[in-house]
């Protein structure tokens, strides 16, 4: 694989733009700034060469691209949600 992988930041912020429908309510959700929620998705399309929002004003609408990224990005934070709980679960068995 010759990109480097995006940060878990990054997608976490993409993700939450999109199910928020807002930069601002990304923030929020996430205990970030605006500036911040910003800055994590342009380091996420400059990394992968692509626009994943096409942005107007205050609006956006997804790239195809963008739509790819998140099917995957959902596939990808749901296998580490469960990986989370089957850790959590060995644990309470073990301790």
């Amino acid at each position: 694989m010759n990109r480097n992988l995006p940060e878990i930041r990054q997608v976490l912020a993409f993700v939450a733009i999109v199910d928020s429908g807002s930069f601002t309510l990304a923030a929020k959700r996430l205990n970030l700034t605006q500036s911040a929620i910003s800055h994590s998705l342009r380091a996420l399309e400059d990394s992968l060469n692509t626009r994943l929002l096409n942005r107007r004003g205050k609006t956006h609408t997804m790239t195809a691209s963008g739509e790819v990224f998140l099917d995957h990005c959902r596939k990808v934070l749901s296998e580490l949600d469960l990986a989370l709980a089957t850790i959590d679960a060995l644990q309470q068995r073990a301790g």
